[in-house]
């Protein structure tokens, strides 16, 4: 028994990576309104967060803004909601806003954590229709979840 839950913690410990939450808890927790939220969201860019639209901002590192860009042009379009990239250095994403945060203030001002790595932050962030973050999480793996980025955005108010 011993070798197989050490093989299990050996095994989830290979999947973790520097751009995952130091508190495995606070890293896609599932459910809306963790700790302090909801707060009011800081703007973004010209209009985002949208007024009366959820907005979802997708914190993204410059190498991996285009497998993030490939996942939102694809069939996992978010619908009836707004997005925006806020990108951690030089880099766009052809048809989606895309806000550069090359000191992460803005990563910090809607309360991403830090990485295990110490970098800008990897994950995104929800807000509802009336301004408010109502979710926030690290997820180095975006780019491959975002059908779970549809479900928090489908119970966001």
């Amino acid at each position: 028994m011993a070798v197989v839950f050490g093989g299990l913690l050996t095994v989830a410990q290979a999947a973790d990576t520097g751009l995952d939450d130091p508190d495995p808890a606070r890293q896609r927790p599932g459910f809306l309104d963790l700790g302090s939220l909801p707060l009011p969201a800081p703007p973004l860019a010209s209009g985002l967060p949208t007024t009366g639209r959820r907005t979802v901002a997708f914190f993204v590192r410059p190498d991996r803004l285009d497998e993030v860009c490939r996942a939102l042009s694809g069939g996992h379009r978010l619908r009836r909601t707004s997005v925006v990239i806020v990108v951690s250095g030089p880099g766009a994403c052809e048809g989606v806003p895309t806000v550069a945060d090359r000191g992460t203030q803005l990563a910090r001002s809607y309360g991403l954590r830090r990485p295990r790595d110490g970098g800008p932050p990897m994950g995104y962030a929800v807000v509802d229709a009336h301004g408010l973050i109502r979710y926030r999480t690290l997820d180095p793996a975006v780019a491959d979840e975002l059908d779970e980025v549809k479900t928090i955005v489908g119970a966001t108010p």
